[in-house]
């Protein structure tokens, strides 16, 4: 190797004595040897490969394991071209490859739309890490490791990531998990507002035109995932504010991985939606053979979050099915014209299904404001519910909303209270002589709390059980138009678009 090479180890291992641990796991990952405490301790900042060479073979041992990255340094000069992702991981794993071929070739800035997060591999393990101050740290020393890697440099909006926008850092911990991961879904989900895309729009223009881009990267937004869908709208929107700036650059969406796998019909309803108002944009595919394992290993180094070779198969199968057969590529989008940004709701995940939904809620819409009654039954978790609670009473200014909700749900609606919303149990007998009322039922989830997250967040059909018993309460409540959905959003998000 050159002498431009800086070894740096990897953030996530600690160093108890002679033995180096990942994060909080009880296994051993290397036993130092004598004099080698020191090495390891110093290349927690960098140290150049050339001043080493007593130890390259133990530190090639160390890069085969995992334990450090060998990252070369360029000297590039000119305009940068600016990435933007919604967290600190999404470049690499949708346009990683892409960006690794163009290493050394230009400034690249790396402009992640949040920075305080304590989302970590353990969530699915039930262990207690959840201190933000830790993994945020932890998270934005994986990212800069990561930028470095493929030659760029970092930058972090100084916003939380969802869940701490959900629920403060302090009411995250062992005991809470559960409760607040069930009400976490339906908030993941819900579609961006207007105030919060303006928000974020004006940040990212306060931070892209002061870096003067000579080529700007932003998400597509597939997938129902709040941050990714905010992110492309609020770039969108900052674009179209700014489009003398832009206009003669060239700008790319890149299909969010692993959202573009997991939602394969989303896509072509997305390209037309923007083909519908007039936005051009053409397929930009290329081939990342020749980087793709280097792809899996910048990946790998966000080890926190997920496992490179776990991550590896999901990867392949995208590439595989990005270009051309028997190629490994990666698939943007070029946008050659000035954008409109489509409803949300025809851009969602789902289009389909939130279309019928708004179908059903025309005539609602249509006599809002003589409307005097609505009833909510909530058989699942509610999410946003101030956002949620102000988008039905301006719907409907003057009715009386009565929301039912299951004991373990009453401490969301503890958030946000108005004299028009009366939160009531989960008992409907009251209701059955109601006749008449606009009536909002909210899938009952009886299920595992990860199916659930797979059918509110991934779509995935409403189990059997469920439909069984929304046919009952349709029998239970008849003479009344009723709207069934996943969660509250679905309709709320339908009411802030069109009233």
């Amino acid at each position: 190797m050159g002498p431009d090479i800086v070894v740096k180890r990897r953030p996530h291992f600690r160093r108890e004595g002679r033995e180096v641990r990942f994060l909080i796991s009880r296994n051993v990952t290397l036993t130092l040897g004598d004099g080698e405490i020191a090495l390891f301790d110093s290349l927690g900042h960098g140290v150049p490969l050339r001043d080493l060479a007593e130890h390259e073979p133990r530190i090639r041992e160390w890069e085969a394991a995992g334990i450090v990255e060998l990252i070369p340094r360029y000297a590039t000069s000119g305009r940068p071209l600016v990435a933007i992702e919604p967290h600190m991981d999404d470049i690499a794993l949708s346009a990683g490859g892409r960006l690794l071929l163009r290493r050394g070739q230009q400034p690249v800035v790396l402009l992640a739309g949040t920075r305080e997060s304590n989302v970590s591999c353990y969530w699915s393990l039930g262990r207690d890490f959840f201190d933000a101050e830790e993994v945020t740290a932890l998270r934005c020393a994986e990212s800069t490791l990561a930028a470095e890697y493929a030659g760029a440099s970092l930058r972090l909006l100084d916003r939380p990531d969802a869940p701490l926008r959900f629920q403060p850092a302090e009411r995250w911990s062992p005991d809470s998990f559960l409760r607040l991961h069930d009400a976490l879904a339906p908030f993941l989900g819900f579609p961006p507002l207007a105030a919060d895309i303006r928000a974020l729009a004006d940040r990212l223009a306060a931070e892209v035109i002061a870096l003067d881009p000579a080529e700007l990267w932003i998400p597509l937004g597939l997938g129902g995932h709040i941050d990714h869908r905010l992110t492309r709208d609020a770039c969108l929107t900052m674009i179209v504010e700014h489009w003398d700036r832009f206009a003669s650059i060239p700008i790319l969406l890149y299909e969010d991985h692993p959202y573009s796998v997991y939602f394969p019909g989303q896509l072509d309803a997305v390209i037309r939606a923007f083909a519908a108002r007039g936005v051009r944009m053409t397929p930009d595919v290329v081939d990342i053979g020749e980087v793709f394992d280097e792809k899996v290993r910048m990946v790998s180094i966000y080890a926190s979050q997920f496992k490179g070779r776990a991550m590896e198969p999901n990867l392949r199968i995208r590439a595989e099915g990005a270009g051309p057969a028997g190629t490994l590529s990666e698939r943007a989008h070029r946008l050659e014209s000035r954008p409109v940004l489509p409803p949300e709701s025809e851009l969602a995940p789902d289009a389909a299904y939130l279309a019928e939904i708004a179908r059903q809620l025309e005539p609602w819409i249509a006599r809002r404001q003589s409307l005097r009654r609505l009833t909510v039954i909530c058989g699942a978790a509610l999410g946003p519910w101030p956002a949620l609670g102000r988008i039905l009473t301006d719907a409907f200014p003057n009715a009386k909303i009565a929301v039912y909700v299951r004991k373990e749900q009453r401490w969301e609606t503890e958030s946000w209270t108005h004299p028009r919303v009366r939160v009531k149990p989960l008992a409907l007998i009251a209701e059955v002589w109601r006749i008449g009322t606009p009536t909002i039922v909210v899938h009952f989830a009886p299920w595992p709390i990860e199916d659930r997250w797979r059918e509110q967040i991934l779509k995935t059909p409403l189990p059997p059980a469920s439909v069984r018993r929304e046919a009952l309460l349709a029998k239970l409540l008849p003479a009344r138009p009723k709207i069934f959905c996943r969660h509250l959003g679905d309709v709320c998000g339908l009411l802030a678009e069109k009233t």
